[in-house]
C-alpha cells in the first residue's frame, strides 16, 4: 500500500510538470499498473443576436434583446481526470471526475458570478458481464439524440437572457430534444452482442413541477401558484438499445431507442403524476457524408429542461410534448485541415391541455406551441487539438393564441481539445 501511495504521488508530481509542456494529452502511469490522466478544451464563442419584439399575452422566457456576447459554445471548457486501476481477476475499474467551467460572467464588468459545473463524477467496473457505471454523468433518454446533433461542438441558441444570462450557450435545448442533464444513477451497459447493446439505468428522482396557470380567468398570474409533484418515493428508470454496424465500402450506420419513466406524488392531496418518454434516432455515414435523424415524444417532460420547470400545466395535468431533428453534413480534407459544412433543423412542439385552452378561451393568453431552429454550420479542424467555427441560425417560436417571434443569430468561434 506504501509503494502505491507512492507511485500515485509520484504520478501526481509529473502530471503537474508535463502540463507545462506542449503535449497533447497527459498520461501518467506507475509500476503496478495504475494510470491517470486528464482531457479536456477551452472554447470561446463571440455571438449576435437580433430578433423581433417579444410578444405580449403569452408565457415564455424571452426577453426583447439585440446585441452581442462573448461566452463559451454549448458545452462550457472542461478540465477532466481519469484514473485507471490495473486489471483484477477480469475486472477493469476506472474513475472520472470532469469540471465544466464557464468563461464569461453576467454582462457587467465586475460581477464575480462564473461557474463551475461538476457534471461528471462516476466510476465503472467492466468484465465479461459487460459494464457498471455508479456516480454522475448524462442521461439515457434524449442523450444520444443530443450528442449527434452537429450544434453540440458549437454555438446553438444564445438564449433567452441576453443582457442577464450566465453559463453557455444552449445548443439545440429545446428544439428537437428535451435537455437530458447529468444526473446521479447506477446503470449496467450490456456487452456488444454483434453490433447490438442494451443500457438500464436507476436514477435519482425529479420533482415534477408545473407553471403556474390563470384558475380564476382573471388575466393575472400574480395570485397563483405553480403546482409541484414533489413526493419522490420511487427512482426514475431510463434505458437505451443501441445498434451499430458498417455496410458497402466504408460506410456506418447506427439506431439507437431511448426511454423513461418516474412517478411523483402531490404532498396535498397525494394525486399521483406520470413522466414518459421515448425516443430514437439513426446515424448513417458514407463518403464523407452523415445524415442524422431523432425524434422524441412523450408526457410530463417539459419544453426545454425536463420535468422539473414546465412538465405540468396550471392545475397540475401533465403536458404532452414532441419534436425530432434532421441533419446532414459534410466533411473533407483540404490544404488547410478537415472541414465540416452542416445544416439541421428541429422542432419541439406541445399539445394544449384542456386548462390552457380553457384559458385561451376566457382571457386570450397562449402557451408555447411550437419552438423550431433553423442553423448552418462550418466547423474547421486547423489540427486535432485546434478547432474554428462558424454558425448562423434562425429560430421561431409559435403560440396558440396565433402570437409568433422570430431571432436571427451569427456567431464564431473556437476551441482547444486535449
Amino acid at each position: 500500500m506504501k509503494s502505491r501511495r507512492i507511485n500515485i504521488l509520484a504520478a501526481l508530481a509529473a502530471l503537474f510538470f508535463l502540463a507545462s509542456s506542449a503535449q497533447a494529452a497527459i498520461v501518467v502511469g506507475g509500476s503496478d499498473g495504475w494510470s491517470f490522466s486528464t482531457d479536456g478544451m477551452v472554447n470561446l464563442m463571440g455571438v449576435y443576436q437580433t430578433q423581433d419584439d417579444a410578444p405580449v399575452n403569452v408565457r415564455d422566457n424571452t426577453v426583447n434583446a439585440e446585441g452581442f456576447r462573448i461566452k463559451s459554445g454549448f458545452l462550457p471548457g472542461i478540465l477532466a481526470f481519469n484514473i485507471k486501476a490495473p486489471t483484477m481477476n477480469g475486472l477493469d475499474m476506472a474513475a472520472r471526475v470532469g469540471f465544466y467551467p464557464e468563461p464569461s460572467n453576467k454582462n457587467t464588468k465586475n460581477t464575480f458570478d462564473g461557474q463551475i459545473d461538476l457534471r461528471e463524477i462516476f466510476f465503472t467496473v467492466d468484465g465479461n458481464f459487460g459494464q457498471i457505471m455508479a456516480g454522475k454523468g448524462l442521461s439515457l433518454f434524449l442523450g444520444q439524440n443530443l450528442l449527434t446533433e452537429m450544434t453540440l461542438m458549437g454555438i446553438g441558441r444564445l438564449g433567452g437572457a441576453l443582457n442577464a444570462d450566465v453559463g453557455p450557450t444552449l445548443g439545440r435545448i429545446g428544439y428537437g430534444y428535451v435537455y437530458p442533464q447529468f444526473n446521479a444513477q447506477f446503470r449496467y451497459t450490456t456487452p456488444d452482442m454483434n453490433g447490438f447493446k442494451l443500457a438500464v439505468g436507476v436514477y435519482d428522482p425529479s420533482v415534477i413541477n408545473g407553471v403556474a396557470g390563470d384558475t380564476d380567468f382573471d388575466s393575472s398570474l400574480a395570485d397563483e401558484t405553480a403546482p409541484s409533484a414533489s413526493e419522490t418515493n420511487m427512482p426514475r428508470f431510463e434505458y437505451e438499445l443501441s445498434y451499430a454496424g458498417t455496410f458497402g465500402d466504408g460506410g456506418t450506420f447506427k439506431s439507437y431507442v431511448n426511454g423513461l419513466w418516474q412517478e411523483a406524488k402531490f404532498e396535498t392531496t397525494g394525486d399521483d403524476v406520470t413522466a414518459w418518454g421515448f425516443g430514437g434516432g439513426v446515424v448513417v455515414g458514407i463518403s464523407g457524408f452523415e445524415f442524422v435523424a431523432s425524434a422524441f415524444t412523450g408526457e410530463a417532460l417539459g419544453t426545454s429542461t425536463m420535468l422539473d420547470t414546465d412538465s405540468l400545466d396550471g392545475v397540475g395535468e401533465e403536458r404532452e410534448g414532441w419534436g425530432y431533428i434532421v441533419q446532414g453534413t459534410y466533411t473533407f480534407d483540404n490544404p488547410y485541415g478537415k472541414t465540416k459544412l452542416g445544416l439541421n433543423y428541429g422542432v419541439n412542439e406541445m399539445d394544449e391541455t384542456s386548462f390552457e385552452k380553457s384559458v385561451r378561451e376566457n382571457t386570450g393568453y397562449g402557451e408555447i406551441e411550437e419552438q423550431n431552429m433553423l442553423t448552418f454550420g462550418i466547423y474547421h479542424d486547423i489540427n486535432p487539438n485546434l478547432k474554428v467555427l462558424m454558425e448562423a441560425s434562425r429560430i421561431e417560436h409559435e403560440w396558440f393564441n396565433g402570437e409568433d417571434w422570430e431571432v436571427y443569430q451569427f456567431g464564431i468561434g473556437t476551441f482547444f481539445i486535449w
